[in-house]
């Protein structure tokens, strides 16, 4: 090994370990008014999560939203870190995302211009707003609204992730003004003076059977896929995300609840998982009631054929996850993710490392201990 690899490797290490002081206080505790079970003493508790981050090197964050309290420890090996965690994200960028190509997805209007390229079902994009004007003709968001005919759209970071800088805007009496969202700062009120640039993206219509579960947020769609070295896709889990009240985002990171959704069938495997301060189980959603066990997602052949499209044209990364909304008129790509969050997907689906996929991952040289 070259000296330099022995020192990329030792500073990842580092990394790692240098998370050891939090260990135990960044631990999801279980909801005090949640059906799981307390499980193992406090001992086993403490004495399973040296395991996790010394022996399979993960950090233990989600002990009780994995349900490894009740779990035994040779169970453990099946789940995978955060892929922002410093050793799996440098094994997962030097084995399946090549660096050249990330910003196809990571750039949200390139991202954009390429799906439409190839007929892949997006949602409509009208610019690139910026510094208090829209690129290429310099109007102000309030004349694009006008051209367009459009009371609200939706601004996105252009390099935005985990739906950080997310806002709507809706035309008033003044101009053109933000909304807030929930767990966000919203600016004092005008969007003119951002200076970071946006894509103005339409406000999607979803689906009635989608609205149903939460009228107040477009309710999406994570499907992970695998792109295997016989040109195949292969799909790892898939989960329904909502928002766990009236604010218009369905991020898990936020607030939101999340939910197996089976391959096969398109059809929902409760229950759903919340994560705030705490985790906890729901069988229902909170605000409208409706049951998530067995509810059909709609256009899901279709929206499985998309993803499928998608993953083949974005071939030089091997495994993306993409969130889709399904519209009354079938299913549309909202974006794809390389660094897709694991904390969910493996809430509701179990770990990630099942027999199967761990030889899909072996494709490419990754082997996880356990």
């Amino acid at each position: 090994m070259k000296a330099f690899d022995i020192l990329r490797s030792a500073h990842h290490h580092l990394s790692h370990y240098a998370q050891f002081p939090a260990l135990f206080k960044d631990i999801v505790p279980l909801s005090p008014d949640g059906d799981a079970a307390e499980g193992k003493s406090k001992f086993l508790v403490i004495m399973d999560c040296l395991y996790l981050f010394f022996v399979l090197k993960v950090v233990p964050r989600n002990y009780y939203l994995f349900g490894f309290n009740v779990k035994k420890r040779e169970q453990f090996g099946a789940y995978m870190d955060e892929l922002v965690a410093p050793l799996l994200r440098h094994k997962l960028y030097k084995s399946l995302w090549n660096d050249d190509y990330c910003s196809l997805v990571n750039d949200k209007y390139l991202f954009h211009c390429l799906c439409r390229y190839h007929g892949i079902p997006v949602p409509e994009v009208y610019g690139i707003y910026y510094n208090g004007s829209v690129k290429g003709d310099g109007s102000t968001l309030l004349d694009l609204m006008d051209r367009q005919g459009l009371e609200r759209v939706i601004l996105k970071p252009v390099r935005g992730m985990q739906g950080k800088g997310i806002c709507f805007v809706v035309r008033d009496g003044k101009g053109a003004k933000m909304e807030p969202v929930q767990g966000q700062d919203a600016a004092a009120g005008r969007v003119d003076g951002q200076r970071e640039e946006f894509i103005v993206q339409e406000v999607v219509r979803q689906h009635p059977a989608m609205s149903r579960i939460n009228p107040h947020c477009l309710n999406t769609i994570r499907l992970i896929t695998l792109l295997t070295r016989d040109n195949e896709v292969k799909f790892l889990a898939a989960m329904l995300r909502t928002g766990s009240g009236t604010a218009p985002v369905d991020n898990f990171s936020l607030g939101g609840i999340v939910i197996k959704v089976d391959i096969e069938t398109g059809r929902l495997r409760g229950p759903g998982f919340l994560k705030g301060k705490s985790a906890k189980q729901v069988a229902r959603h909170p605000l409208t009631g409706v049951v998530f066990e067995g509810l059909e997602v709609p256009y899901w052949n279709e929206l499985k054929e998309s993803v499928t499209q998608a993953q083949k044209i974005f071939s030089e990364l091997k495994a993306i996850g993409w969130d889709l909304a399904v519209t009354p008129d079938g299913p549309v790509i909202i974006e794809g993710n390389i660094e897709w969050g694991t904390t969910g997907i493996q809430a509701t689906n179990g770990g990630l490392l099942t027999p199967e996929n761990r030889a899909l991952f072996s494709q490419y040289g990754l082997t996880f201990r356990g």
